[in-house]
């Protein structure tokens, strides 16, 4: 991993929050990524996040370096918008000049957005529009695309479930399991993990198992995402109550081992490790969360056999949507913005795997290579 470019390190006067800002690279004068916040981020942390951003960029097709923001304090603290509101105030000139930021764990879009414009910026992407000869056009697009509904559901809320789903049935039919014959589990019921079951449960994808940090749900004939839904808080927490009798309630690690095809990590990091990697008995791995698998377990899945698809491939759909609208003459309707992920996407991961299989490699090597390539070809103008 090289020295990332550029560290900064906050620290709130008010309660003692730390906070951290990491570019990777710079490119065309801007980078891109998301602000976390949850109780224990470090630095390191959020330099690993920040060179994933840079090869989700690329991989988006997005001509921009990668970068990240991350608070060390707790997201449901009553103190967590103040806390988010100095740490943005006290980053306002990088995101005025080159940074273009978003939601990211424990924080919303909405708050982001609101506080940006108390301190006097049009939007997250302030930068990058401001820069632009059509910036009034992109402006209008972004606003209608960030606003959007589908289902009733923010927009926001959905796509990088989507883009997960879209990758997770690349990923099904590059093995030859048909869609509707796949068992998938999922871990976390977020809006990642709940939109990315969403999608698949609307394309016949049987969904046997979801956890939370109450433990996991899992049916062996599959759950009924839309009463899963109905049942989730704003914290992904599923009600029991109300769950049918032949919903088994299990252990919160038992998402792991359950008779499944597919396993979606889509909550926190290193969750598969080298002592539970031997444990799995499915076929495919999708990175939904950030770093959801380690190093070491990559390697054992890889000997086994499993096919993983990497996170800054798997959960780019979010950074698909500013993608869309600044890079992709995406109009803010969500039926393009779908079209265009679901496009670039479903490209993408049939390309990582066709790498990965001719040169026997790690898919998330095989990825870093279709992003070298693809960053060549942009200099050489190709």
């Amino acid at each position: 991993m090289n020295d990332p470019y550029l560290t900064t390190e906050w620290v709130d006067q008010e309660t003692g929050a730390k906070g951290y800002f990491v570019i990777d690279e710079m490119k065309n004068d801007f980078c891109a990524g998301g602000i976390r916040m949850r109780k224990g981020v470090t630095k390191k942390e959020v330099e690993r996040l920040a060179q994933i951003m840079t090869i989700k960029m690329a991989g988006l097709g997005m001509p921009l370096g990668g970068a990240k923001g991350g608070i060390d304090f707790p997201s449901d603290h009553p103190k967590s918008k103040e806390v988010l509101k100095r740490y943005l105030k006290a980053h306002v000139p990088y995101i005025r000049e080159y940074w273009l930021t978003s939601e990211d764990l424990g924080t919303k879009e909405e708050d982001i957005l609101t506080i940006l414009r108390e301190l006097g910026l049009k939007s997250s992407v302030h930068a990058f529009i401001n820069k632009q000869e059509n910036s009034a056009i992109l402006t209008e697009k972004l606003q209608k695309a960030m606003s959007a509904k589908y289902d009733g559901m923010n927009l926001t809320d959905l796509v990088t479930g989507y883009g997960v789903a879209v990758v997770t049935m690349e990923g099904l039919d590059y093995l030859g399991v048909k869609r509707n014959h796949a068992k998938v589990s999922i871990q976390g019921f977020g809006s990642v993990g709940a939109s990315a079951a969403k999608f698949l449960f609307e394309n016949g994808v049987k969904i046997v198992a979801v956890a939370d940090w109450k433990g996991t749900i899992y049916c062996k004939d599959g759950l009924d995402i839309s009463l899963l839904s109905r049942l989730k808080d704003s914290t992904g927490i599923i009600s029991r109550n109300g769950l049918p009798p032949e919903y088994e309630q299990l252990p919160g690690s038992a998402w792991l081992t359950v008779h499944s095809d597919v396993l979606i990590p889509a909550a926190v990091a290193d969750v598969i490790h080298a002592d539970n990697a031997s444990n799995l008995n499915a076929k495919l791995i999708v990175e939904g969360a950030n770093l959801p698998v380690t190093s070491e377990a990559e390697k054992i899945l890889f000997e086994r056999g499993v096919l993983m698809i990497p996170d800054f491939i798997a959960n780019s759909g979010g950074a698909g949507l500013f993608v869309s609208v600044l890079h992709g003459n995406v109009k803010g309707e969500a039926s393009a913005i779908f079209t265009f992920l679901r496009e670039q996407m479903s490209k993408t991961t049939k390309n990582v795997l066709d790498i990965a299989t001719k040169d026997q490699l790690l898919p998330r090597i095989a990825a870093k290579q279709l992003v070298d390539r693809l960053e060549e070809q942009t200099k050489l103008g190709v």
